[in-house]
Order: C-alpha cells, then structure tokens, then sequence
C-alpha cells in the first residue's frame, strides 16, 4: 500500500440528485453505498478526508469529519470553499460523490502536479472536469469573492488563477476518460455503472 498523500480528499455530497430522484450518494454498488466506496479509497490514498453536505447527519456512518457551505444552496463552488476552508494541507482533491471510478493513480498525478499551481483539472474533449480536480488553499480569496457575486460556475474562478490542464492524451495513460469521470446522474446511469461493476469486478 502507498504512503497516503500529504492532502486532503474532499467527498462533495451535497448535491440535490434531482434528475436520479433520491440521494446518489446512498445507492449502492456492490452491497456498498458511493460515498462509503469513496471514503474508503480516499481514507487509503490521503492524509485527511473530508465530506462536504449540508445534511451531516446522512453521513454520521462514515466517522468522517463533515462540513457544511458557508451560504447553502449555491452549487459546488460553496463546496470547494467549505472544504478547502476544512483542508490541514495546501492542496485538496475534490471529488463529486457520483463518480464511482475514480483512479488513485491519476489522483495522485495529479496531486503531484499541484505545486507551483492552484488548479490541476482534466479537460476531456474540450470540457473541464471541475469535481475531479486540485485546488489550493490559493483559489480561496477568488471563490469567496465569486460565491459573494453570485457568479457560481467553478470554471468561471479559472482565468484567475494558475491552471494546470491535464488534457486527453495525458489522461489516456490512466485509462480510457469515459470511465474515470463518468458519473452517475440519472438511473440509467446508475444501471451502466452496475454493469461495469460486475463486468469489470471493479473494488
């Protein structure tokens, strides 16, 4: 087992599933919830974890320190401060608790890549992946000011900040980025990422 990474991880739980029609970070794949499937690699793969929700109680389970957006109800960005804010370490990797696929490998890349920046993100086929990214205590001071002027788009703090873009062929030598970032909005989703579990054995 690898040392675990002088960062923090940050589980982003506090998502509406809305269009999934109940709580995506309570299905289960395998027996197992997602978010205990994150919490369990991430508690392997970092020195501290961290699960953003405005609904601790949900995940009281975990044993996992919790923490709650300063304004609720302003999307991911009130995340990424709330656990960056949480963070002992100048990094974090935050993470949507709806990607059940995520590669310690390209986490730890990626970790890697941090200093020097204040954003390692992916870019698949043109398009950010923002909650599967590094931020650092840096991008602080720009997400408070953007959340305190309603301009709630992660991507919208980047033209003011050091970026590192991890684009698609560098991504391809972690495996193929439909399965890394794939995520689980709707319940035909949920469906595909059953499938994959079972095809693949995938723990």
């Amino acid at each position: 087992m690898e040392t675990p990474m002088q960062a923090c991880g940050v589980i982003l739980a506090g998502g509406r599933s809305t269009r999934m029609g109940r709580n995506k970070a309570l299905l289960e794949l395998e027996g197992e919830p997602l978010i205990s499937r994150l919490a369990r690699r991430f508690s392997c793969w970092f020195a501290q974890v961290v699960v953003v929700t405005n609904t601790p109680a949900d995940f009281a389970f975990l044993g996992l320190q919790t923490v709650s957006d300063r304004i609720p109800g302003l999307g991911p960005l009130g995340g990424l401060e709330a656990g960056l804010q949480a963070s002992r370490f100048e990094y974090a990797f935050f993470c949507a608790v709806d990607m059940p696929f995520v590669d310690e490998s390209l986490v730890r890349y990626m970790v890697g890549e941090a200093p020097g920046h204040d954003i390692v993100v992916p870019r698949v086929a043109g398009e950010f992946e923002p909650m599967h990214a590094v931020y650092g205590k840096g991008c602080l001071p720009v997400i408070t000011r953007n959340l305190d002027a309603r301009r709630l788009r992660p991507i919208a703090i980047f033209t003011d900040l050091r970026v590192r873009v991890i684009d698609d062929a560098e991504l391809r030598r972690f495996g193929d980025p439909e399965r890394l970032f794939f995520n689980c909005n709707t319940p035909d989703d949920w469906e595909q990422a059953r499938r994959r579990v079972r095809q693949e054995g995938d723990s």
